[in-house]
């Protein structure tokens, strides 16, 4: 094949990608022109998950750009977003093969003469491709802005525009005012479509400006048909909205006029764009629930089964959310995805559960009949995710109800995986839970063993008939669950029979490794009991691992009952939350310091800032997001009380 000249010529399994020797890269290039998987097989070597520009990536660049280039390739245009990633990583990461840059500079011109292709779907690819080579804008913005006037494909020339916006920045004097001011000028274009794409592009192009929001709403409301060959913009009109308001950024009020723009408008796919956004808006602030929420009821009951879903879900995690239209969607079995069996339902149950509203108890009743728990996921500080809460946080508020629920939940304890959530729902319940002792002790011999032994120290005294179970030295034949018998076993023991000394007796194994965390916990239950742990605590308290610190002060205070030292200690957490440093650790050590009462607060200023600030106190996303609001915000107000 002519387009693979000298492609055996290298010597491949010297080369490197990432899962390992490079041997099996000519055979990928080989099938390229005409198998669709071999392209994502090379997309999975040569890119992975980014991070790096292998030498392999090197060695394959000049081919990548050759079948690319050719009109009789099958993967055209998985090619072009294959290069498009490789470019992005190669200017954006420091780990780029020393070769990259002259191999780059020598497939760049060919991969410009691409804009003269007969392809459409190939020009409509290409300017995003080219837009990730930033440090080449000198080149490329003139090419494109050459290829303009003789373009016939509207989606070709939106792309374009915004191509020469996300360049401009790498532009240099030379270049860039004319760039700027040929932005501008099509600003003013009669189609809106058009005049939202320069808007953006003139935003990406000058960092202090952001889209103006009118200017989109006006495009938007118009036919935005073109956008879904355009490489940005989402596609549709709900992804279309999600990108302009993406654009705009930080700027709330332009955001908020988006959202409200679209959020009853008479096309579904808008309806569900203005969700979106407002699902992401109200994660970060709290000040916009006002005016959205009266949309928010209305979408509630949206023929749309997608914005209905983020409706509900907001209107589940909000203070402000309605309960009478939580319990009308009790009944509403529409799935969330296409992917697991997650309701709308789902979210209305767990709005009402978290508001201790009985309404929900007879719904969840039946979803545990339904299809065992399954344990949460975390997303970071990602945004918005439309994915509801395991059924553990619906059952956790409702202790209040356990013969209604307890059956149903010990039925369900089965198996290792959901015994394990469910154990943690009895740990919250504490002595109501009692009567699922049985099921816990089954447990204590399975990889549920340390959830098993807290939810049986948690229902305390009342859960007696554990003793025996629980008065084993934490042997067992499985490593696994030897270790986590090792200290929940003795902790369980205590917390039901009042005897110290099997807790006593591991104490220094706690305090001895090398990471002990939230294993300290253990050691704060001792009371005056463990005061001879003082010295050791005092010693973990110093400067290091958060987590440690934290929890080392919290059991200092627990054994020793000095409130000075552990307030010193746990004080400085809040005034990094108040800034919005949001580590899990200061998390824990606003909760301890709120334990402790009045006494222990480190000032009433930054516990004011958590109180009054706008900003949504989160580390997650989704309904996570408000949970962790109102959890941060009642533990500071405890404190100023």
């Amino acid at each position: 094949m002519t387009l693979l000249r000298g492609l055996d010529e290298i010597d491949w399994p010297a080369l490197r990608h990432a899962y390992g020797s490079a041997a099996d890269v000519p055979g990928l290039l080989r099938a390229a022109g005409e198998s669709l998987e071999a392209v994502d097989d090379l997309d999975a070597r040569l890119y992975h998950q980014g991070g790096f520009i292998c030498d392999a990536a090197t060695a394959a660049l000049p081919y990548l750009v050759a079948l690319a280039s050719s009109p009789d390739t099958a993967g055209r245009i998985g090619l072009l977003e294959l290069l498009r990633a490789l470019v992005d990583v190669a200017h954006t990461i420091p780990r780029v093969d020393a070769g990259w840059p002259d191999a780059w500079a020598a497939a760049l011109p060919r991969l410009v003469s691409l804009l003269d292709d007969s392809d459409a779907e190939v020009r409509r690819t290409l300017p995003q491709m080219l837009a990730a080579a930033v440090g080449d804008a000198d080149m490329i913005v003139p090419a494109l802005r050459a290829r303009w006037d003789g373009e016939d494909d509207a989606a070709v020339r939106l792309g374009t525009v915004i191509a020469v916006g996300e360049l401009a920045p790498g532009c240099t004097a030379r270049v860039l005012p004319e760039a700027l001011i040929w932005l501008r000028d099509l600003g003013t274009s009669d189609d809106p479509q058009l005049r939202l794409a320069a808007d953006a592009a003139l935003a990406a192009a000058v960092g202090a400006q952001r889209p103006d929001a009118a200017v989109a709403v006006e495009a938007l409301r118009g036919d935005v048909a073109v956008w879904r060959d355009v490489p940005w913009g989402g596609r549709d009109a709900s992804g279309l909205i999600g990108w302009v308001a993406g654009r705009i950024g930080d700027d709330v009020p332009a955001r908020l006029d988006l959202c409200a723009a679209f959020i009853a408008d008479g096309d579904a796919d808008r309806r569900i764009g203005a969700v979106r956004v407002a699902a992401d808006l109200l994660t970060e602030w709290r000040s916009p629930v006002r005016r959205l929420l009266p949309g928010l009821a209305d979408l509630s009951t949206d023929e749309s089964s997608a914005a209905r879903s983020y409706a509900v879900h907001l209107l589940a995690a909000l203070d402000e959310g309605d309960a009478d239209l939580l319990a009308a969607r009790l009944g509403d079995g529409a799935p969330v995805s296409e992917y697991g069996d997650d309701r709308i339902s789902d979210f209305a149950a767990w709005g009402l559960a978290w508001r201790k509203d009985t309404r929900c108890v007879p719904y969840l009743v039946e979803r545990l009949a339904e299809k065992p728990p399954q344990s949460d996921a975390y997303y970071g500080s990602s945004p918005f995710i439309n994915t509801p809460p395991s059924i553990l946080y619906s059952l956790a508020p409702l202790g209040d109800h356990v013969n209604d629920l307890l059956p149903a939940i010990r039925a369900r304890m089965d198996g290792v995986d959901s015994g394990r959530i469910l154990a943690r729902v009895l740990q919250e319940w504490g002595p109501s839970a009692a009567p699922a002792v049985p099921e816990l002790v089954r447990l204590l011999d399975t990889e549920a063993a340390a959830q098993a032994a807290i939810a049986i120290g948690s229902i305390g005294p009342a859960a007696a008939e554990a003793v025996d179970a629980l008065s084993g030295d934490g042997e067992h034949p499985d490593e696994r669950v030897a270790r986590q018998r090792r200290f929940t076993l003795p902790w369980a023991f205590f917390k039901v029979t009042g005897d110290p000394a099997p807790l006593l007796d591991v104490a220094d194994a706690v305090l001895d490794q090398r990471y002990p965390g939230r294993d300290l916990r253990f050691i704060a239950d001792l009371g005056a009991h463990g005061v001879a742990c003082a010295d050791r605590l005092r010693g973990l308290m110093g400067p290091g691992d958060e987590w440690r610190q934290t929890e080392a002060a919290h059991a200092y205070h627990r054994v020793t009952g000095d409130l000075d030292t552990a307030a010193d200690v746990l004080g400085g957490a809040v005034y990094h939350l108040a800034k919005g440093e949001y580590l899990p650790a200061r998390w824990a050590a606003l909760g301890y310091l709120a334990e402790m009462g009045r006494d222990a607060s480190p000032g009433d200023r930054p516990l004011r800032e958590i109180v009054d600030s706008d900003r949504r106190h989160r580390n997650n996303g989704g309904w996570r997001a408000f949970a962790e609001d109102r959890e941060l915000r009642a533990l500071a107000a405890r404190l100023l009380e």
